[in-house]
């Protein structure tokens, strides 16, 4: 299993949020890309009587787009039952929270400290599986994953 996941960069490690409905799922998968590791900080901005200075801004809510995994691969069934959870809807939703991984490219990963990324309480919304061709050798599995989650934060190694 190391030998193929090491062909990616990137890990998804997924816990139980506790909420229910999520024992027993998916533990882990590797990608080769990730999008959408950022927040957006909303600002308003508020014109004070007396400050004649210019416009006071704001900081309001913190908004997170949605977690984007592409071209990656998973050995562990409980992965793609997750997956099926998140889709068919039934109650109570399997929503995790989990870590995604960065590893420094051509390093070996047993000595490498991954970067990492922590998201909460985040549920599946798309997925979309690679084309197959009978004469193509990818070993990819999951063209496109996308995680709707409710925060991320970028934790210190």
């Amino acid at each position: 299993m190391a030998e193929i996941l090491s062909l990616f960069n990137f890990e998804v490690h997924i816990t139980a949020s506790g909420r229910g409905g999520d024992e027993a799922l998916a533990r882990c998968a590797a990608f080769s890309e990730v999008q959408g590791l950022e927040a957006n900080i909303e600002v308003r901005e508020l014109r004070e009587g007396g400050y004649n200075l210019g416009v006071r801004r704001l900081v309001a809510k913190t908004s997170h787009p949605n977690l984007v995994l592409k071209r990656g691969v998973t050995l562990d069934r409980s992965f793609w039952a997750w997956v099926e959870r998140c889709l068919d809807g039934t109650f109570p939703l399997p929503y995790v929270s989990g870590s995604v991984l960065q590893f420094p490219p051509g390093q070996d990963r047993d000595a490498a400290e991954p970067a990492r990324y922590r998201f909460t309480n985040g549920i599946v919304t798309k997925v979309k599986a690679a084309d197959l061709q009978a004469t193509s050798t990818t070993n990819v599995a999951i063209e496109e994953l996308h995680i709707a989650h409710e925060g991320l934060t970028r934790v210190a190694p």
